[in-house]
C-alpha cells in the first residue's frame, strides 16, 4: 500500500470513528447493564412470589339472620343457588419467611378460612389464614413447610417519584409475570380501594390476579403490596359483542341501557400499592394470631382548604369523642402532644392507639384552648368514622 493510499485509509477511519455518537459504547454498556440489574432484582424474586387460590364463602347477607333484602325477583336470585355455589378466586402473594409465612392483600382472601398456594414451580401447598386487617387492606397467611425462598422487607418511607418499581404478579394464572416502572405518586387517599388509604402509585401495569403481589425497589425490597389498579371507560367505543348477544337472546328488544353499551377499556390504568412500612403495622399483630383492633373515636372530620386545622364535624351517638365531651365545631390541634397535621394523620394516629387506651386531646372551642381525656374506642366492621 502506497503512502496515499495509507492517507486515506486514516482519513476514512477517523471519519467512522467521528460519524459515531459520542458515547455510544458507554452508553450501550450501560442499557446492558441496566437490563441486567432488572433481570437479575426479578430472577432472585420471582421464585418467592406466588399464587393464592381460594375457595368463596356465601355472600355475608346470608349469613344474617335480619337480612330483609330487596323485593320480588331480585331477593330471589340473590338467595339462589348462583349465588350459594363455591367459586374459586385468585391472587398472588409473596412469602416473607422461609418458616412459611405469606403475605397478600386482603381483597385476594376474602371471608375464606383456608387457601391454596402455588409456587413458582407448579407445587401446590395447603395454606390456612392467620389473620386479615381489613381497614389496612393486608392477610398473613401460613403454610406447614420450611426452608422456602423469601423476600426482604424493605423501606417504603425512602422511595419518592422516581423510584423504581418492579411489580410481579400471578394475572389470570401466568406465572411470575413481572413488569417494570416507576413511583409516580405517594399518600394517594380517597379512592375507595381499603378503608384506611396512604397509598403509593406507580406506574408498571397491573392486571387482574396481580393483587397481593409484591412491589420491588432496585434493590430487590419489598416496598409495597399490590392493592388495585384503575382502568378507564373509553366514551364512544361500544361493545358490539355484547350488543348481538343482547339482541340473540332477547330478538324483541330494540335498545337496552345506555351504560349497557360501553365496554371498559382493554388497557391497564394506574397502579396502587399498600406501603410496607404501613403493612408491617398490622403484621406485628397478625404474626401474634391476633386479632387487628382498630381504635375508633366516633368523629366526623372536617378539613378546610388551605388551612392546617382538623375540626370535628359531627360525632357518633354514645361514641366515645362524645362521651368525652367533644363537641362539633371544635378543632383539634394535637392528639397526646404531637401536634396533628391533616385529618390522615389524625385517623392513622387513633386506628394504631390501642382499644381502651386514653388520650388527651387539645382543642380550640371558641377562641379557647381545652384539653379533653378521651377513651379509645374499637372500630367496627362497618364503621366508617374515626
Amino acid at each position: 500500500m502506497n503512502k496515499l493510499a495509507k492517507i486515506l485509509m486514516a482519513s476514512a477511519l477517523a471519519a467512522a470513528a467521528l460519524a459515531q455518537p459520542a458515547g455510544a459504547a458507554e452508553t450501550e454498556s450501560l442499557l446492558a447493564r441496566l437490563e441486567g440489574e432488572v433481570i437479575a432484582v426479578i430472577e432472585r424474586a420471582a421464585p418467592a412470589v406466588v399464587c393464592v387460590t381460594t375457595e368463596s364463602l356465601d355472600p355475608p347477607w346470608l349469613d344474617d339472620p335480619d337480612w330483609i333484602g330487596p323485593p320480588g325477583w331480585m331477593k330471589s336470585v340473590l338467595e339462589s343457588d348462583f349465588f350459594r355455589r363455591q367459586r374459586r378466586s385468585s391472587g398472588t402473594g409473596f412469602i416473607i419467611d422461609p418458616a412459611g409465612k405469606i403475605l397478600t392483600a386482603e381483597n385476594v382472601i376474602g371471608r375464606a378460612k383456608t387457601a391454596t398456594i402455588t409456587l413458582a414451580s407448579g407445587r401446590e401447598i395447603p395454606a390456612r389464614v392467620r389473620g386479615v386487617d381489613p381497614v389496612f387492606g393486608i392477610a398473613l397467611l401460613q403454610v406447614e413447610e420450611t426452608g422456602l425462598p423469601a423476600l426482604e422487607l424493605g423501606c417504603s418511607d425512602s422511595i419518592r417519584p422516581g423510584s423504581w418499581a418492579i411489580a410481579i404478579g400471578q394475572p389470570y394464572g401466568l406465572v411470575s409475570s413481572a413488569s417494570w416502572g416507576i413511583v409516580s405518586g405517594l399518600g394517594r387517599s380517597g379512592l375507595g380501594i381499603v378503608p384506611y388509604e396512604e397509598l403509593i402509585q406507580f406506574t408498571a401495569p397491573v392486571n387482574p390476579g396481580d393483587s397481593g403481589g409484591p412491589v420491588l425497589n432496585s434493590r430487590g425490597e419489598v416496598i409495597g403490596i399490590i392493592a388495585a389498579s384503575f382502568s378507564g371507560y373509553r366514551e364512544i367505543d361500544f361493545d358490539w359483542d355484547f350488543i348481538r348477544r343482547v339482541h340473540r337472546a332477547f330478538p324483541g328488544m330494540e335498545s337496552g341501557p345506555p351504560g349497557s353499551f360501553f365496554r371498559p377499556s382493554q388497557a391497564q390504568g394506574i397502579g396502587f400499592a399498600i406501603p410496607i412500612n404501613l403493612a408491617r403495622k398490622a403484621l406485628d399483630a397478625l404474626e401474634r394470631d391476633e386479632e387487628c383492633r382498630r381504635g375508633w373515636l366516633g368523629i366526623l372530620l372536617e378539613y378546610f382548604p388551605g388551612q392546617k386545622e382538623v375540626a370535628v364535624g359531627g360525632l357518633a351517638p354514645g361514641g366515645p369523642a362524645e362521651r368525652s365531651g367533644l363537641k362539633a365545631g371544635d378543632i383539634i390541634i394535637s392528639i397526646d402532644g404531637r401536634q396533628v397535621a391533616s385529618i390522615r394523620d389524625l385517623q392513622k394516629t387513633i386506628l394504631l392507639s390501642r382499644v381502651g387506651e386514653e388520650v388527651s386531646l387539645e382543642v380550640e372551642r371558641n377562641g379557647e384552648m381545652i384539653t379533653i381525656p378521651v377513651t379509645i374506642g374499637e372500630r367496627g366492621a362497618g364503621g366508617r368514622k374515626e
